[in-house]
């Protein structure tokens, strides 16, 4: 009992005053006479061909089993009672994807592609049923994630089906009141609790919304938080300040979103927001340059934010920019890039994320990703569920490629999104084709690795005082498996671990442990492989 009392006082120290009384006050529900009178809408197109008709985006989900009641949602396939929209046994993630509407998009781009009549008449049906079987505002339905989520997949499907929705006047106006009413809840119940990402999606989705509702004043506000929020959380180096290269894709996209309702709507986007846009391009291009993946740094996997190559091909043709992939030092964000020959790592060296918000980090620091004419070859384990009893060993140093000091854990992971103490940055130099850096460990001892990539080598090299026994971790995909020579003194053991490359998908991989007192080091040939 002390000791998660002690974790609660731990986590509340990080957050911000303002975000503990958000938390205390609660989710607000608003009367009836909120929703009140009439309430006309100009839709935008917010459509971007690029992001939502890429084939890969849409194997995602699987529109045919959508006519059946059956939803293929992060890579679970389940029933859903549509009378209830509950579905027992189903993860929180799962139930918030259900709610996104994001299947959606598949949906009414297959009736783009076929002009199959029952498309609209089944989405038709399926939104008709959500309202009915969601009332205000109980559940997953009306969380303001869900929301910010929703109603932006409802215009993108509206514009897909290309004024199909509009021609049945009495479903559309039931539709757009709806829309009225969860853009009204998602105002008084932004998430300024969580902040983050989370706030992120707010303002993105209102900032839309309040402009193509013609709420002026609402709009203004909400354009003032968005700017500042873009101030707080894209870093200077254009890394989003969560560290995580899947939410840095999210953001991006939402991004691109504002721009298109921009000039549809004939808004003013605020005078950082390019800037800050091609920042973010630059960074994301830079960082998955010669990876094959979404780097797993902090809570990241394939399958959930848009790839890379369409959202730079978006930012090419909407905002006239081309990515800059050249870029190698991010001391923002603490990420660094080196290269040689076929070989490209990405290197952390740096914070977990914002002090007051580390619900997506990992303890990562001092780990590397490695990959070998773009196929992944050194990864960490990646991020498998928020809801899972696997959840604390993902999060956890040992599934990282970094080294464990004692067995101490970097950063004291608890609950789905929560994290007490944690490590400091004691200092980082990136050579260019080296990382040299430190951090100071919760208990009180250090670790200082040495990461350089000379002559296609990758030679690592850690050590800690007081004789403390160190296990470095080394994992690797099935599909791969690099020479790894640890040096004298050092024991090297192999096994078997868990990789999760994408949500709800687990599988094996390689592990390798390089362990010894006071200092192990060892050298990864990604060229060469061994059985």
């Amino acid at each position: 009992m002390f000791s998660k009392a002690l974790l609660y006082l731990r986590t509340v120290r990080r957050m911000r005053t303002g975000m503990v009384f958000a938390r205390l006050r609660g989710r607000r529900r608003l009367s009836e006479r909120a929703f009140a009178g009439e309430h006309p809408l100009r839709m935008p197109r917010i459509t971007i061909p690029e992001l939502d008709l890429d084939p890969r985006y849409l194997a995602r989900f699987d529109a045919e089993a959508l006519f059946k009641g059956e939803f293929l949602l992060i890579n679970e396939r389940r029933k859903v009672d549509l009378g209830t929209w509950d579905v027992p046994g189903a993860s929180h993630l799962w139930s918030f994807n259900l709610h996104y509407f994001e299947w959606g998009v598949a949906l009414a781009a297959r009736w783009r592609e076929t002009g199959e009549g029952r498309c609209i008449d089944g989405y038709k049906g399926l939104v008709r049923s959500w309202m009915l079987a969601c009332p205000y505002p109980e559940g997953d339905a009306w969380h303001p994630y869900t929301i910010s989520l929703r109603l932006l997949n409802w215009l993108i499907a509206i514009d897909l089906f290309g004024g199909a929705l509009q021609g049945d006047g009495a479903f559309f106006a039931e539709m757009r009141e709806s829309m009225y009413r969860q853009y009204k809840h998602l105002l008084a119940n932004q998430e300024t609790h969580l902040r983050a990402n989370h706030w992120w999606e707010n303002l993105k989705t209102l900032a839309i919304a309040s402009a193509a509702f013609g709420e002026s004043d609402v709009h203004a506000r909400v354009m003032r938080r968005l700017e500042g929020q873009l101030n707080e959380q894209v870093l200077p180096d254009g890394v989003h300040f969560e560290r995580s290269l899947m939410y840095h894709k999210l953001v991006l996209e939402g991004m691109l979103r504002v721009y298109v309702a921009s000039t549809q709507l004939g808004f003013a986007l605020p005078g950082n927001f390019m800037p800050k846009a091609k920042s973010m391009l630059d960074a994301m291009a830079s960082l998955e340059r010669g990876m094959g993946k979404t780097p797993f740094f902090n809570d990241s996997a394939d399958g959930v934010a848009k790839e890379c190559c369409p959202l730079a091909a978006a930012c090419s043709r909407l905002l006239g920019m081309d990515a800059d992939d050249t870029k190698t030092a991010f001391p923002d964000a603490g990420y660094y890039k080196l290269y040689g020959g076929d070989v490209a790592v990405m290197v952390d060296a740096g914070e977990p994320g914002p002090s007051y918000m580390l619900g997506h980090a990992h303890c990562d620091c001092l780990s590397f990703e490695l990959s070998y004419r773009g196929e992944p070859v050194v990864v960490n384990s990646g991020t498998y569920a928020y809801q899972s009893g696997l959840r604390p060993y993902f999060r956890s140093t040992a599934a990282h490629n970094t080294c464990v000091v004692d067995g101490e854990e970097q950063l004291e992971c608890w609950g789905e999104h929560r994290v007490g103490r944690g490590y400091r940055l004691l200092g980082a130099a990136f050579g260019g084709n080296s990382v040299l850096a430190s951090v100071g460990l919760p208990g009180g001892k250090t670790l200082s690795r040495s990461i350089e990539l000379c002559d296609g080598l990758l030679r690592v090299a850690d050590e800690s005082g007081d004789g403390a026994h160190l296990e470095s971790h080394i994992h690797s995909p099935r599909n791969a498996s690099p020479s790894v020579e640890a040096t004298s003194g050092c024991e090297m053991t192999r096994g078997v671990g868990k990789y999760s490359r994408q949500l709800s998908r687990l599988e094996e991989c390689r592990d390798v442990v390089v362990a010894g007192k006071g200092s192990v080091s060892y050298t990864i040939d990604a060229g060469k492989e061994v059985s």
